[in-house]
């Protein structure tokens, strides 16, 4: 299984649209997600047993309400399924699209 199926069937169950890298389509409430590192977590024999995959995913929606709800339910349910948690971003308005935006980092070590 790769990264992104983890990440994808993690998140399924929030029943938010979740894309990798970029959004598709017309959503106001939505999760993308991204790969920016990857590194040998256990080698044995010369070969690479396990890999640690740091992985941003970010949460978007025009509602404030459902803004900090939403990052809590991602936190917490990535949290729970295994994943590590990194430093998050502030949280953020972006005024051109009037959307409310936060990144939240993570570590996930996948056996090869």
């Amino acid at each position: 299984m790769s990264i992104y199926s983890v990440v994808m069937s993690t998140l399924k169950p929030l029943g938010i649209p979740t894309f990798p890298i970029t959004k598709r389509g017309n959503h106001e409430t939505y999760i993308t997600f991204f790969l920016y590192d990857d590194t040998a977590a256990f080698i044995a024999d010369d070969k690479e047993q396990k890999t640690a995959y740091y992985v941003q995913v970010d949460v978007w929606t025009k509602d404030a309400l459902v803004f900090t709800e939403l990052y809590e339910k991602v936190r917490q349910t990535l949290i729970g399924a295994g994943f590590g948690r990194g430093r998050p971003s502030p949280d953020l308005y972006e005024e051109d699209t009037q959307i409310y935006h936060k990144g939240l980092r993570f570590y996930y070590v996948l056996k090869q």
